[in-house]
């Protein structure tokens, strides 16, 4: 059982065993510390992966039924399955409920007596059905996850579509995947989309997300400076969108931005007429070919500059090099706060 792996990572002295469970619950274990204080741990134990969206109804059951049976009212709760993935954890740990999982991912964390483990295993499912979508990955799975950040929920399969240029198919697909990660909540399985926690799907994009390898970005130096990179993009006539600090800045000001970051249809063109040069280090523009040409949908300009969506600058930052994951922070408080100023409505019809 996981209890050896755990006993095997407590401070001299503790002890930790398995003891004898109600017929309601899976197992259970007694924490001991050298002072004597104890602990029980109700082991809820899962014979197939869980998803994100067991969390809540486990929980529930916890409280009305488990806990309100079991003689030590103060006991904790762990969860024990095959593989536990990063948003199932997450879940977990946000509830206060240690884990472990057979491929490592242990979170044991315990106020009395106190005591706090963790180890990291896979990242993804080693178990995986083929059928289901685990990854968001690639760039049909993008434009679904641009759009539901983009626009304001409920809506519609075929709204979506329509405003994304998905196909329905691939849509269902990357809604099946949120659903049961509890990203998404959906009032049926072919049902409106109810609701998006975008900060959570953000952050579950950018695990799959290589914003330099995606994007092919390159690098490149205006001697003259950044000031002169964007006058050239005042005047051009390709197509272009800036992303990065740039772009984050105007919402939320962190530094000010020494890099210049742009997607280019064709970066090649780009860097020419705005005369820059390749620059192996040093340099103080990235520009790159997009992984889809998603990152110019529902550009936003600004005193003659065009400008990616801002949930596609956020998670090129969550990404990117530099300070770009502290701006993504900054910049995610922004939108907590903002909610109305950067989400589109797409249908009011339900």
């Amino acid at each position: 059982m996981v209890s050896e792996d755990i006993r095997k990572r407590l401070p001299p002295g503790w002890q930790l065993h398995e003891s004898l469970g109600e017929r309601y619950i899976d197992a259970a274990l007694e924490l001991r510390d050298p002072q004597d204080y104890s602990s029980t741990i109700i082991v809820e134990i899962k014979r197939r992966p869980m998803e994100a969206q067991q969390v809540g109804p486990l929980l529930e059951n916890w409280r009305r039924g488990l806990l309100a049976q079991s003689k030590a009212p103060e006991c904790n709760l762990m969860v024990v399955a095959p593989y536990l993935g990063p948003s199932t954890r997450e879940r977990l740990s946000e509830a206060s409920v240690s884990y472990a999982d057979s491929t490592g991912n242990i979170r044991f964390a315990i106020d009395r007596p106190a005591v706090f483990i963790e180890s990291r295993g896979a990242t993804k499912n080693p178990w995986r059905e083929s059928a289901p979508l685990r990854s968001l990955k690639g760039p049909r799975t993008a434009r679904v996850v641009r759009g539901l950040l983009d626009y304001c929920p409920p809506f519609g399969v075929r709204e979506l579509a329509r405003e994304t240029g998905s196909s329905a198919a691939s849509i269902s697909r990357v809604s099946g995947l949120l659903e049961r990660e509890a990203i998404i909540d959906r009032e049926s399985p072919r049902g409106h989309i109810l609701s998006v926690d975008w900060e959570r799907l953000l952050h579950r994009w950018s695990i799959d997300y290589d914003f330099v390898n995606a994007n092919a970005m390159t690098s490149w130096i205006e001697p003259r400076g950044t000031r002169v990179v964007f006058d050239g993009l005042r005047n051009s006539n390709f197509t272009y969108a800036v992303t990065g600090s740039f772009a984050a800045i105007r919402f939320a000001p962190v530094a000010e931005p020494r890099l210049v970051t742009i997607y280019a249809a064709d970066p090649d063109v780009a860097a020419t007429r705005l005369g820059l040069r390749p620059a192996d280090t040093g340099g103080n523009v990235l520009m790159g070919q997009p992984f889809d040409p998603v990152v110019f949908d529902r550009t936003q300009s600004s005193e003659g500059i065009v400008y990616t969506r801002v949930t596609q600058v956020v998670v090129d930052l969550m990404k990117g090099p530099g300070r770009g994951p502290s701006e993504a922070e900054s910049l995610v408080e922004w939108m907590r706060h903002n909610e109305k100023t950067w989400q589109r409505p797409l249908t009011k019809d339900l």
